[in-house]
């Protein structure tokens, strides 16, 4: 740490001729100076017991990520952006699926701070959330096919180390992350927000907003809630590390769909960890941020070995 200390100035001279000081004013003079580099000495020895802070987040270049899909006779453009740090080596990845109102660039624009846990990270918006062409069909076939033609892209860079893939799903795209889990297995981490699980039980007594919703989306028949369910779907053996986040006020997909995601999980193999925030609704904000870097630094990321953990 570069510290800029003061130059102290040399009184002048007095001349011969200047009357003498008396003892008093002498020792007075002498007590303010003695005082005064006291205190000018335990500034400096105070800074340097101060922690070395750290570097400042390395210079990340965030470019577009949008790509075209096809889902039977539709077709639909994703929006998307990556973000990459200065690193020169493959580096794991983070891809996180918007689909809870936003759009992509709001995004990555949250998300970017990741990057400081040398990772790259890119966010793309289901179809029919921010920019992405729709419709969505409540988490259908085409959202899937997004999921994982995103994760191809990245998966394919030169910058990215394939092993070390992730996935976050949000709202909506906590559905489709969860089915993408449930049949990919690339993403060796997968965290997944706000979610609902177990559509087909999940559906009668859903809240009305939900329901309305879905409605206004996809006509919510067996098939198609047995389709869009992420526990329905789930193999018998699942060895992956999933984070699961959710509110316990949430009033549009209740806390006890986390809870149910949660006990099938390990009982199909999976490592779990849950944080259920006791005054979190379905939008969860920054509260996040801490749990999500925590799982990170142990599930995905490349810590160099002199940070700090």
């Amino acid at each position: 740490m570069k510290y800029r200390t003061a130059r102290l100035r040399r009184s002048q001279n007095l001349p011969d001729c200047a009357p003498a000081i008396s003892g008093k004013a002498t020792k007075a003079i002498a007590l303010r100076v003695t005082v005064s580099f006291l205190w000018i000495l335990t500034a400096l020895v105070g800074a340097c017991r101060q922690p070395v802070r750290k570097q400042s987040q390395s210079q990340v270049t965030i470019e577009p990520l949008s790509f075209q899909i096809s889902s039977g006779e539709d077709h639909y453009q994703i929006e998307g952006y990556f973000a990459r740090g200065t690193e020169t080596q493959r580096m794991p990845a983070l891809l996180v699926l918007n689909g809870d109102g936003g759009n992509a660039q709001q995004c990555i624009a949250h998300i970017v701070q990741f990057a400081a846990l040398r990772i790259r990270v890119a966010c793309i918006s289901l179809p029919g959330y921010g920019k992405s062409s729709g419709p969505s069909r409540f988490v259908g076939p085409q959202s899937i096919e997004a999921a994982r033609r995103g994760l191809d892209l990245i998966a394919a860079r030169s910058d990215v180390d394939p092993s070390h893939l992730a996935i976050w799903g949000i709202g909506d795209g906590a559905v489709a992350a969860g089915l993408l889990m449930d049949t990919d297995r690339r993403a060796r981490a997968v965290i997944l927000q706000s979610g609902a699980y177990d559509l087909v039980n999940f559906w009668p007594g859903a809240p009305i907003r939900t329901k309305l919703s879905i409605l206004r989306q996809v006509w919510p028949s067996k098939r198609v809630l047995e389709e869009r369910s992420v526990i329905e779907n789930m193999p018998r053996k699942l060895d992956v590390n999933v984070l699961i986040l959710h509110g316990t006020l949430d009033r549009r997909n209740p806390i006890d769909q986390a809870e149910q995601l949660a006990r099938v999980l390990r009982q199909r193999g999976a490592h779990v960890e849950t944080r259920f925030f006791a005054d979190g609704a379905h939008q969860l904000g920054k509260a996040v941020n801490e749990p999500l870097r925590d799982f990170l630094r142990t599930n995905l990321a490349l810590i160099s070995p002199d940070e700090d953990s």
